[in-house]
């Protein structure tokens, strides 16, 4: 069965400094040529080979708005393309549990985004990937202490995000055309580093331990 297992993790960044962290990219060889990408909080740079480019070119930005409204512990959200979303938590956690929680949004966003991306990289791919469906099955977790430690004036110890992501991407390719192994992993790598809700979670310290399968091998077996 062909499965691709990336994992990356970055280094944790204190909130409210700003300095340089030099992290690996991926366990295999940097996809953007070089095997550490600097990130200072002030600004963005990448390090390709020797040359730093700034990222945060203006001509190039893609931008978003939202507004919402919170009652209690549910907040409704309208976006500027006209969407409505709504978060809430469980009545465990003093909440009415009327919508999914915000850390779930986070994950159905990030699968929203991977299926997006991968499907943009297959068709850039040569020979074509065409990509008919994917199967998500995504967990994760995170130290409540992040959040709830006290007192509430000083600031935590334990970071507050995700910790851990992990789980199966199963791609099925239109017409159940044959995908080698390399073509698998550049897929999967390719995706992870060009989403951006992928990219933001890795820069953050989450561990993304993400096993890329091919759904024929799968249906096979």
């Amino acid at each position: 069965m062909q499965m691709i297992k990336l994992i990356t993790v970055a280094s944790f960044v204190r909130a409210g400094v700003a300095f340089s962290v030099r992290r690996p990219l991926y366990n295999s060889p940097s996809i953007l040529g070089a095997k550490y990408e600097t990130m200072l909080l002030t600004r963005c740079f990448a390090t390709v080979g020797s040359k730093e480019i700034e990222v945060d070119d203006e001509m190039h930005r893609k931008h978003y708005a939202i507004t919402g409204v919170g009652q209690r512990s549910k907040v409704t959200c309208n976006t500027n393309t006209n969407h409505t979303l709504e978060a809430d938590v469980p009545k465990k956690m003093g909440g009415g549990d009327e919508a999914p929680q915000p850390v779930e949004h986070l994950l159905a966003a990030l699968v929203g985004c991977t299926q997006a991306t991968a499907v943009y990289v297959g068709r850039m791919m040569k020979p074509r990937l065409i990509i008919e469906k994917i199967d998500f099955n995504i967990e994760a977790y995170r130290d409540e202490r992040g959040a709830l430690s006290l007192p509430i004036t000083e600031l935590p110890t334990i970071p507050a995000r995700l910790q851990r992501v992990s789980g199966s991407v199963a791609v099925h390719f239109k017409n159940g055309v044959e995908v080698s192994e390399e073509q698998l992993r550049i897929l999967g790598q390719q995706t992870e580093a060009r989403c951006p809700v992928a990219n933001m979670m890795h820069s953050s310290g989450c561990i993304m331990d993400i096993q890329w399968k091919n759904g024929a091998d799968i249906n096979r077996g």
